[in-house]
């Protein structure tokens, strides 16, 4: 068969599949903005073992197995590499002369980080694009997710009363006490294990008669079908915890790189200038008395000279920030983008899957430049200039 008929073919069943007919429209996710715990899991591996983690350990082992399978072929007996190993070595040939260009003879010790940043992030991104990728994961009971939320906010409530004073913890116990019907005891700073309990099974019920899911449990996934008023059956309280999330739609991912980058910059700064790498942040204005007498703007200027050394201090930990949340803006506003166009007009995903796998592509070069373009500055002086 032609490969424009099997592409054809695609759109058709990708069309049908997506139609908002019946129960065979697609499912609004959940969307929240940090990764999502998986329902059932034990109480001690609540904080790690999170779908955006698990899809930040996938990437680094593809990344792990890219090297032996390139190694494997690279004991081809032809003196022209080909296939596999040859697009490998294409990339990494490639890269180097790109990282050379901008950094010069400075290019060997910054490639392997540009290298690893390019590959890892692309590598997170470009998962994010296979189907059922983010949509394939386990069921989750909705009115117990919002009745957490709504006990550590209770919670939060009074604690804040009870730094107050004990009036204060009182009152506000009597107060949530007539607006949930659930008589509350307040024990070392937590609600007491049968208070919670109860709270929980009651804000289960009030949220349950919301039908706030998207989902009808059943065998098959199936979207929530509208009544004949126009209102969710009684049992669409579900929704999906996919296995996996995009690792870049985690601020905890981006930070940890961020971190990385910056750490590293700050190290060849002193590898390569030592001591005299502080000079950048901390400057003293030598001379400022006679500099004055001869040019009072001279004069001014240089003691001015301090306070730019504490605004390139502020630079680099805003370069932090802005390293997470512009990689965190690109990603999770991507993958909503989708989730949006799939519920509007699925078929249009087509395109703005392409235009997906251009941005994570973007993103990871953006990333891995303005590392190895930090590294480079910070590897220079500018402060033996006179002028």
């Amino acid at each position: 068969m032609k490969k424009r008929y099997i592409i054809l073919i695609a759109l058709v069943l990708l069309i049908l599949l997506t139609a908002n007919v019946g129960n065979l429209g697609p499912v609004r996710p959940f969307i929240q903005l940090p990764g999502e715990k998986y329902p059932g899991v034990p109480f001690f591996l609540e904080m790690g073992l999170i779908n955006t983690f698990v899809a930040a350990l996938l990437g680094y082992l593809i990344l792990f197995l890219l090297p032996v399978f390139a190694k494997a072929g690279s004991r081809t007996p032809e003196e022209v590499p080909t296939g596999f190993y040859n697009f490998i070595e294409m990339v990494v040939e490639g890269t180097y002369s790109f990282v050379e260009g901008i950094a010069g003879e400075k290019a060997k010790p910054f490639f392997p980080f540009f290298f690893t940043f390019i590959m890892l992030v692309g590598t997170v991104n470009l998962m994010a694009l296979i189907p059922g990728y983010d949509s394939i994961g386990l069921w989750e009971y909705k009115p117990h997710f919002y009745a957490e939320k709504e006990i550590k906010v209770v919670e939060t409530e009074l604690k804040a009363a009870e730094d107050v004073g004990p009036e204060a913890l009182a009152e506000t116990l009597a107060e949530l006490e007539a607006e949930y019907g659930v008589p509350l005891e307040w024990t070392d700073g937590h609600l007491t294990e049968f208070s919670e309990d109860e709270l929980l099974h009651h804000l289960e019920e009030e949220f349950d008669a919301d039908n706030l899911g998207d989902l009808q449990n059943g065998a098959l996934l199936q979207r929530a079908q509208l009544t004949e008023d126009g209102e969710k059956p009684e049992d669409a309280d579900w929704t999906i915890v996919p296995f996996v999330r995009p690792a870049a739609t985690d601020l905890n991912f981006n930070l940890a790189l961020a971190l990385v980058s910056m750490t590293m910059v700050q190290v060849f700064g002193f590898r390569f200038l030592g001591a005299g790498y502080l000079k950048k942040f901390f400057i003293w204005p030598k001379g400022f008395v006679d500099t004055f007498a001869k040019d009072p703007m001279q004069g001014i200027i240089l003691i001015l000279q301090p306070v730019v050394g504490l605004i390139e201090l502020v630079s680099e930990i805003s370069k932090v920030i802005s390293f997470s949340f512009r990689l965190l803006g690109a990603m999770f506003g991507g993958m909503v983008l989708l989730f949006v166009m799939s519920g509007l007009a699925p078929v249009a995903n087509v395109a703005f899957f392409g235009l997906e796998l251009f941005v994570g592509l973007i993103q990871a070069l953006v990333f891995a430049m303005l590392s190895v373009i930090f590294m480079k500055g910070a590897t220079e002086s500018h402060h033996d200039d006179h002028h």
